[in-house]
């Protein structure tokens, strides 16, 4: 079964700023999220609003993902480009005859 997170927070300074301090964060837990069954992450953001920022990463153990997002220094990591804590969503693929495309 596969997980998807929607993590959706206020970027706390410029975008170009906050990009490289995103990337940096990336490299730093991604050694960390993989072995726990992250599989992808890609960032996104309002074409309105360019502080908006929305995170949707695709898991394959739920396990795994609950000990990494419950992980203080995960969540102080990610805090750090925010104005806030973000809004986490975790979401489970439906299965049992749900048609995907």
């Amino acid at each position: 079964m596969q997980y998807i997170t929607i993590v959706r927070g206020r970027l706390n300074r410029e975008p170009n700023a906050a990009r490289d301090l995103h990337n940096s964060i990336v490299d730093s837990v991604r050694p960390r999220s993989e072995p726990k069954g992250s599989v992808g992450h890609q960032a996104y953001a309002d074409v309105q609003d360019p502080m908006s920022f929305v995170a949707v990463d695709r898991w394959s153990n739920l396990e795994g993902l609950m000990e990494f997002i419950g992980d203080p220094s995960v969540q102080q990591e990610l805090g750090s480009m925010f104005e806030g804590a973000p809004d986490v969503t975790i979401l489970a693929e439906r299965d049992e005859g749900w048609r995907s495309f």
